[in-house]
């Protein structure tokens, strides 16, 4: 009996390290990034590149697909037109399928909705306005090592009533 207790222990023991090695190499993550946007509206004309500071909680629900959560404030503001374009905030939730072409190098899309708030002004006047639209993204990351990567993508954020917010973000990522 006391043989079969301890087998059981091991059994139990093991099968709780194989959890825990299974959950480190995927589970949660966070990245944050500096993204390079084009606010573009065709019918005033209006070009202007503002930047903003995305920051990414990511969950791994399979080898191939993961949920993530999006929150993003501006970082700079441009001009066009004599218009001042300046993002105050966007979060949105992400659908994230992925690829891994190698154990270091992966590709993925981002499906989901943005909430956006954009600040304009002009000549002293200005007016904020928000809204959601449906985003999507492509990119790609490379592992350092087992925590540590750097990603690239695109992220279409808005795009509703003729104007346009998309961008590259340049970031860095923590597995947890």
């Amino acid at each position: 009996m006391t043989k079969i207790c301890v087998i059981a222990a091991a059994v139990l023991l093991a099968a709780g390290a194989a959890q825990a090695q299974s959950q480190a190499q995927g589970g949660v993550y966070v990245e944050g990034g500096y993204s390079f946007l084009k606010a573009k509206q065709d019918d005033f004309r209006v070009s202007a590149k503002p930047g903003m500071v995305r920051g990414i909680v990511g969950w791994d629900l399979h080898p191939n697909v993961a949920i993530e959560a999006m929150l993003a404030g501006g970082a700079n503001d441009d001009t066009s037109s004599g218009l001042t374009i300046k993002l105050q905030r966007s979060y949105g939730l992400y659908v994230k399928p992925k690829y891994a072409v190698t154990p270091a190098f992966e590709v993925f899309g981002r499906i989901g909705f943005a909430d956006t708030k954009v600040k304009f002004s002009e000549d002293g006047f200005s007016e904020t306005d928000s809204d959601n639209s449906f985003s999507w993204g492509v990119g790609a990351s490379y592992s350092f090592n087992k925590q540590f990567y750097g990603t690239v993508d695109y992220t279409s954020y808005y795009k509703k009533d003729g104007w346009k917010l998309n961008g590259v973000t340049l970031g860095v990522g923590y597995r947890f």
